[in-house]
């Protein structure tokens, strides 16, 4: 319940502030939405996909193998780019534009196997429930300064925003 609480809370804030990003970078996307609120769903997934709130996992090599010609032995400590996985050009079409319908979207944002996200339908319910309310509240969402640029908070594998200064009315 912890890890629901603390992991959950950070992961899906940051979910929902690089989802906003995303849309108001891509106004023709943010219009389609709003056109067709049905495609929430596979917009979160993009969302996910595009600028995923987790940038990477470390893991532990359970048997030997190779990753491109390098040797490792069990117990060897890997970093495993979950961003970059979803940025591969040999899984997704276009893989550095953002598109809400994207299909099939197979994106790791929620690992994989043993290490899947157990929050992963959480985290997709209140990003869904907190874009949809922002999306009915306001008609129009824009940066306050496109050209000023964003501050992130550190941190080596989660992706959050400090702030997003939107002008909204």
């Amino acid at each position: 319940m912890i890890l629901l609480l603390l992991a959950g809370n950070e992961t899906t804030t940051n979910l929902i502030g690089n989802g906003l990003l995303a849309l108001v970078r891509h106004p023709g996307q943010l219009a389609r939405l709003r056109r067709d609120p049905g495609l929430m769903a596979s917009a979160i997934e993009e969302m996910l996909r595009f600028d995923s709130p987790i940038q990477g996992a470390i893991r532990l090599a359970r048997q030997p193998g190779s990753l491109d010609g390098v040797e490792f032995e069990p117990g060897t400590l890997m970093v495993v780019m979950l961003a970059a996985a979803n940025r591969d050009p040999s899984m997704f079409d276009r893989p550095d534009v953002f598109d809400i319908t994207r299909d099939p979207n197979e994106h790791l944002a929620f690992g994989r196997g043993i290490h899947f996200c157990l929050g992963a339908q959480l985290a997709r319910l209140e990003g869904s429930i907190a874009l949809e309310s922002v999306l009915e509240r306001f008609r129009r969402l824009a940066l306050v300064d496109p050209q000023s640029p964003l501050s992130y908070k550190g941190s080596l594998f989660l992706r959050g925003l400090a702030a997003l200064p939107l002008s909204i009315d």
